[in-house]
């Protein structure tokens, strides 16, 4: 199948050292809302190039699995993969079809599932809906934990709002369910565009309950203290006041069972406010 981020693939992999948002907003936040997987099987939806899904393994998953649509992210992936013997695996397969979630080695394999901007790109509430069954499907019977950096439903329709981090939005300001947008990024010497679809809070939740999730979350960005050194409290005050991102994090099974391990967050809201 052909995607959008097949012809990205070197400005994805480099994203996290250009912009500093990536690497001192969303992975410090998405990685402390993911807390502690050692010892845990892990299942990376959405995992591009692996920048997640090495960055898991590395910090003690049992097993850390890459699936993602775009072939040529996935080879990317792998070759590095074989360069790097970290143990992770990866698989071309889209997730947004509920029948990922019942490959072989996938159904019922997981403790946790991650996805980082990949819920955005549900282009129905069909495909959203899929996403967050095959998160369900992949995970033990007994339960587990369902960690995703979505869109904001209420980020900031100003073009400007985010050009200091590297990035322009564009949409309707007041859209419907699943209303296009789109992302133009600018990564080193290269260039991002990706089209994306606008979903609400309600939404999420809707397809996350749908699925069989029955505790949901939402977490606010913050930024690592690495970050407030380097570049100023003053240079992050546009985004805090109203990130592009936000974190959902869904739970399924009994909460004994579910323990997290996760970090607390330093700021978390019941619903995504700017």
């Amino acid at each position: 199948m052909e995607s959008q981020f097949d012809t990205v693939v070197s400005a994805y992999e480099s994203s996290m050292e250009e912009m500093p948002f990536r690497k001192h907003v969303e992975a410090y936040s998405f990685l402390n809302a993911v807390g502690d997987v050692a010892g845990r099987n892990v299942l990376d939806l959405g995992c591009g190039s692996g920048l997640y899904t090495r960055r898991l393994r590395s910090a003690g998953a049992a097993r850390a699995v890459g699936m993602d649509e775009s072939a040529a992210m996935v080879e990317h992936a792998q070759r590095r993969e074989e360069r790097e013997g970290l143990g992770v695996e990866y698989l071309a397969a889209n997730a947004a079809d509920p029948a990922a979630g019942d490959l072989p080695d996938i159904a019922g394999s997981f403790d946790v599932v991650t996805a980082v901007y990949v819920l955005p790109y549900a282009s129905s509430r069909k495909a959203l809906e899929g996403f967050c069954a095959t998160a369900r499907r992949a995970m033990r019977a007994t339960g587990g934990r369902f960690v995703a950096a979505v869109l904001n439903p209420e980020f900031s329709t100003d073009p400007q709002w985010y050009r200091g981090y590297g990035m322009l939005l564009s949409s309707q300001e007041s859209p419907a369910e699943g209303t296009p947008g789109h992302l133009r990024a600018w990564v080193g010497p290269e260039v991002l565009d990706l089209d994306f679809f606008r979903w609400s809070a309600a939404a999420h939740e809707e397809a996350l309950r749908a699925a069989g999730f029955d505790r949901i979350s939402w977490i606010r960005p913050t930024v690592s203290d690495e970050g407030r050194t380097r570049y100023g409290e003053a240079f992050w005050a546009n985004y805090l006041d109203c990130p592009h991102a936000l974190i959902i994090d869904a739970h399924v099974g009994p909460e004994a069972v579910l323990d997290s391990r996760a970090r607390p967050a330093e700021d978390t809201s019941a619903t995504p406010h700017q």
